[in-house]
């Protein structure tokens, strides 16, 4: 598919006066791809070397790349050819050398480059780095679940803060090196505007910027597109570590704990040797106070883990997560391997009551009311039929319950609860507040209702 120093797409889109790419290492594809992955190096570091080198043996192999659907393909200047890195390199017309203070630079090129040339190529563009591991068969899943045609920019979303004396609002960014990602249908508009960011950038700052936050900043002032989160991230904070503790405490608990149902170590080079350790010993982290993230520890849906700044850790990170199943689904046996990291109507219940904030800007939803309803679709589409289940009536509205935005009827409310398996035992729905669910098995009664119709349509589970 490939010919030295030019990217192989099905239906490749290049200047007139260049040569079609021949066939290659990749074989035979077959319409569009449906996640591009781009990785800028530099000859200027030889980390990138090493780490793009290792990259294509682990998590970035051929095989791993089909397998996923994916494309992995490393952006340089000097010519890779002779190595492992030619078949999977591509040259952006107008690429410059550049220190990492002016990264970003590079980096509109980059998306000026595909949002003109190779807009209709992959459903999915992510920006990835050369220390980030990336688990293709995870990110590829999950990306599915959304509509590629839409406008999505989705990232591990973090705040760009500005200083006390500044009175600038906060800005949320998707954190380049945990990778963020464009959509088909998003990908022409950032063609269109990354040159004149690039242009405002150079003039305000010389080009010397954080790229993750200059290209947020462009999206939201050029086409009014903020981030949003595809996959979960706990915040940070001590009331995070509070309830990490206790969970681990907990001797009997048998469900995911709150930290490994995340998705994302965004702090390896912080937790790298407990990391290590709790992949050979299977205990819990020895967790740290000063740690920026409390992360999970390495497992099958980790998507992606970020600094991995030794190759040989590359490798090790590559081979506990390839080789470690998913955490325990919390009560429920998962019937299909491609639901088993996709968040079930529970999880997703709690993880939407978590909100992003930072100052000087509107609090974030970590989970859209759309995002919620495609992963709930994703992961009724990967199960199957639903498990059948026996429930005693409820009609009186009870605490302690999540809203699950999803659900549209007291049928559907209750399909979400019986989908997540013992983890949810109890549901209630009222056609003016919606689906609630929750894994209490007895109702505390918030206050009983005479009317007709105000009284709530629920279950408590007995059987399923």
């Amino acid at each position: 598919m490939i010919a030295a120093g030019r990217l192989a797409w099905p239906r490749c889109a290049l200047d007139k006066d260049q040569h079609v790419p021949r066939s290659g290492a990749l074989g035979q594809s077959f319409g569009r791809i449906h996640l591009c992955v781009f990785i800028p190096i530099t000859h200027r570091s030889h980390k990138d070397a090493q780490l793009s080198t290792l990259a294509v043996q682990s998590w970035a192999s051929e095989g791993l790349q089909r397998e996923a659907g994916a494309h992995v393909r490393f952006i340089s200047l000097a010519s890779t050819a002779g190595t492992l890195l030619e078949p999977h390199t591509m040259y952006v017309p107008g690429d410059m050398d550049t220190d990492y203070m002016h990264l970003p630079m590079r980096i509109m090129k980059m998306w000026e480059y595909l949002g003109q040339r190779l807009a209709d190529e992959c459903d999915w563009y992510m920006k990835a780095d050369p220390d980030s591991y990336v688990n293709l068969r995870a990110v590829s899943d999950r990306l599915s679940c959304f509509d590629a045609a839409q406008e999505h920019f989705l990232g591990v979303v973090h705040a760009a803060v500005p200083p006390r004396h500044m009175n600038w609002p906060a800005l949320y960014f998707g954190h380049g090196g945990s990778g963020y990602v464009i959509s088909r249908g998003l990908i022409p508009g950032v063609g269109r505007i990354a040159g004149p960011c690039l242009d405002d950038m150079i003039e305000t700052t010389q080009g010397m910027a954080m790229e993750d936050v200059m290209f947020a900043l462009c999206l939201k002032k050029k086409l009014k597109i903020e981030v949003q989160s595809y996959g979960y991230l706990l915040p940070s904070g001590p009331a995070v570590r509070r309830r990490i503790k206790e969970e681990e405490q907990e001797e009997s608990f048998d469900e995911p704990r709150s930290a490994d149902a995340q998705e994302f170590v965004v702090n390896f080079h912080q937790a790298r040797d407990q990391l290590f350790e709790s992949a050979r010993t299977g205990l819990p982290l020895e967790r740290m106070v000063f740690w920026d993230a409390q992360p999970p520890r390495l497992h099958g849906c980790i998507m992606v883990a970020h600094p991995v700044e030794n190759a040989s850790d590359l490798q090790q990170v590559h081979a506990i997560v390839s080789a470690h199943e998913a955490p325990k689904a919390r009560g429920q046996k998962r019937r299909s391997a491609r639901s088993s990291c996709v968040p079930s109507p529970i999880d997703l219940a709690e993880q939407a009551e978590v909100q992003l904030s930072a100052p000087g800007t509107t609090r974030k939803a970590f989970w859209s009311e759309a995002q919620l309803s495609s992963i709930a679709r994703c992961f009724a589409s990967a199960e199957g039929a639903s498990p059948r289940c026996s429930w005693e009536a409820t009609t009186d509205q009870c605490y302690g319950l999540r809203h699950f935005a999803p659900a549209k009827s007291s049928g559907d409310c209750a399909t979400a609860c019986c989908r997540s398996g013992m983890a949810c035992r109890m549901f209630q729905f009222r056609e003016d507040q919606g689906c609630w669910i929750s894994d209490m098995d007895s109702c505390i009664v918030m206050e009983q209702v005479a009317e007709e119709s105000l009284r709530w349509q629920g279950g408590v589970k007995v059987a399923g």
